[in-house]
């Protein structure tokens, strides 16, 4: 592709198309396979245009993943077994739609060093609001008095990561399962 392929100003969407292009590639081949020629391929935007905005290839998959990953907002009104499972589903969605398996098998591999401390401190603050859940569902006796709300988390996530091993993908019914599964646990002795 030309550096002639998209001037700056002429469509003023190369900054969404540069991000999604970027994450496209993420989703499809993981972290290495993010690069300005591929993404400037996949965009349709010049090199010129991407190095103008993202030093490098590193600052350009640190913006494509902090423009990605936004706070969710919990929805009110549902039992704490019923914002559980919403928070599954939300989770699920953006392993799906922003990082795919290429992104989460480089982080299990430690590669693309930067890159991969850079997700895991993404995945260590965004969690933090399933744990204050947890934490305040503990706290107004939802769940079981003394439960180690970050293990729960780590098996959250676990089971998610090898759901995706196993071949699959997480999806409705996998949730309902592990719900199922691990509700028991959770919540405290009748």
């Amino acid at each position: 592709m030309s550096d002639r392929a998209v001037e700056p100003d002429a469509h003023g969407g190369a900054d969404a198309r540069i991000v999604a292009a970027t994450l496209q590639l993420l989703r499809d081949r993981g972290p290495a396979g993010v690069n300005v020629e591929a993404v400037a391929a996949a965009s349709g935007v010049a090199k010129t245009t991407i190095y103008r905005r993202y030093e490098d290839r590193e600052a350009l998959l640190a913006a494509a993943i902090d423009a990605a990953t936004t706070e969710v907002t919990l929805p009110s009104g549902l039992s704490t077994y019923d914002t559980l499972h919403w928070l599954l589903g939300a989770g699920r969605e953006r392993v799906q739609e922003i990082v795919g398996r290429g992104t989460v098998a480089a982080i299990l591999m430690g590669d693309e060093g930067p890159f991969t401390d850079q997700l895991r401190l993404m995945i260590r603050m965004r969690s933090h609001q399933l744990v204050a859940f947890l934490d305040e569902a503990v706290a107004r006796g939802d769940l079981r008095a003394g439960l180690d709300v970050k293990l729960v988390v780590s098996v959250l996530l676990g089971s998610a990561v090898g759901h995706v091993i196993r071949g699959g993908e997480p999806d409705e019914e996998w949730a309902d399962r592990l719900l199922t599964l691990l509700w028991p646990a959770l919540t405290p002795p009748d």
